[in-house]
This record gives C-alpha cells, sequence and structure tokens, in this order.
C-alpha cells in the first residue's frame, strides 16, 4: 500500500474516535445536568473530540485558491476593523455590568441563577470576540522572546 494511502486511512481513523467522543460528550452533558462530575467529564470528552478532529486534518483542500506569483489570488483582510474594534470596547461595560449584577445577587443571598448565566454568557462573548482580535492582531507572529 502507497504511504498517503495509509496516512488517509489513520487520519480517517482518528475521525471515528472524534465523532464518538462528541456524542458520548453530549449525552454527559445533557445526562449529568445535576452532577457536576459527569458534566465535567463530557466537556473533557468534547474538548478531546476537537483534539482529535484538529490532528486529523480530514479536510477537502481542491477548494482552496492556488496562490500564483502575482499576489493578487488571494486578499488578506488589512486592519482590524471598526465593526471588531466597536464590539469588543462594548463588551467592557456588559461584562462590567453581569459581574455588578451577580455580585448584588451574590450579596443579598444568592437566590437567582439568571445572573450567573448572564455573566458566563458575556465572559462566552468576551472570550470568542477579543481571541479573535488577538489573533488578527499578532497574525500568526510569534509573541514569545525571540
Amino acid at each position: 500500500m502507497i504511504r498517503s494511502q495509509n496516512v488517509a486511512r489513520k487520519r480517517y481513523g482518528l475521525l471515528v474516535p472524534a465523532l464518538l467522543l462528541l456524542l458520548l460528550g453530549g449525552v454527559g452533558i445533557y445526562l449529568g445536568s445535576h452532577n457536576y462530575a459527569i458534566r465535567a467529564l463530557g466537556l473533557v470528552a468534547i474538548m478531546g473530540s476537537t483534539y482529535l478532529v484538529r490532528i486529523s486534518r480530514v479536510r477537502d483542500r481542491s477548494g482552496l485558491p492556488v496562490a500564483s506569483g502575482s499576489g493578487t489570488d488571494l486578499k488578506a483582510p488589512k486592519g482590524q476593523g471598526r465593526l471588531l474594534w466597536i464590539v469588543s470596547l462594548a463588551l467592557v461595560p456588559l461584562l462590567s455590568t453581569a459581574f455588578l449584577l451577580m455580585h448584588i445577587d451574590f450579596v443579598t443571598g444568592g437566590h437567582e441563577a439568571w445572573p450567573v448565566y448572564v455573566f458566563a454568557g458575556v465572559a462566552l462573548a468576551c472570550a470568542i470576540v477579543w481571541s479573535y482580535l488577538g489573533a488578527r492582531i499578532f497574525g500568526g507572529r510569534p509573541v514569545g522572546p525571540r
């Protein structure tokens, strides 16, 4: 058998356990809604699934543009964009307000769950937007010492 066929078979072989881990993790999160340990194991299974999918690299690369020598075929976006900056700056007061609501609920006895959910949702949105902004700013350049 040709080496490239072995590599392709290995990569597809990693995709099957990844899908099984994803399914198992989803079931664990759904069924373990009242058990922290089962939810945590479900989350670990989903993260392991995403890692396996990433290293399997099973993608169709035929649809990607091919770069020629001219440099006009591939156009990279320039700058971070005004909308991305506006959204990332608008999330700062939202995160502060959500934290304040959660703190007020905690001080008054913590009888409501919705402030925690609001804070978690805003924190997740901040993590996504700010990491995207950071990726656009640094753009694949090494960050550490040279």
